[in-house]
């Protein structure tokens, strides 16, 4: 089962996800400071035993509702988890940009729809 910590948690390991994030920055399309991702985005880590597995954050841009994550490897089952649980907790379409292969399988396998070169929707009524 997963643990959902966020930043106002007095167990929110701020270093460990800020090391992951600066980790795996590159490959997820975001050259935001970690300061600003967890104070301006809905920030969710997720744990698994303890353990982190990686971290979820959405952002509201152009009037939508963006989706945005990085996780470390081998966790691909739980990752899936996690995103379908975040999906759960908004009652509107979820927009994600990628240009990671990786993420865009993701992406698809969870229901998104490539609707431009790097951005995918899912959309709530669907």
């Amino acid at each position: 089962m997963l643990e959902v910590r966020i930043p106002i948690n007095e167990n929110f390991e701020f270093e460990k996800c800020c090391n992951m994030y600066r980790k795996l920055q590159k490959y997820i399309c975001d050259d935001s400071d970690f300061i600003d991702v967890i104070t301006n985005t809905y920030f969710y880590a997720f744990y698994s035993e303890n353990e982190l597995i990686g971290c979820i954050y959405l952002y509201n841009k152009d009037n939508k509702l963006f989706l945005n994550g990085f996780a470390g490897r081998g966790h691909h089952e739980l990752n899936m988890e996690a995103m379908k649980m975040v999906e759960g907790w908004f009652s509107c379409d979820i927009y994600a940009e990628t240009t990671n292969k990786l993420s865009s399988m993701c992406l698809h396998r969870l229901g998104y729809k490539k609707i431009d070169t790097n951005l995918y929707v899912k959309e709530k009524n669907v």
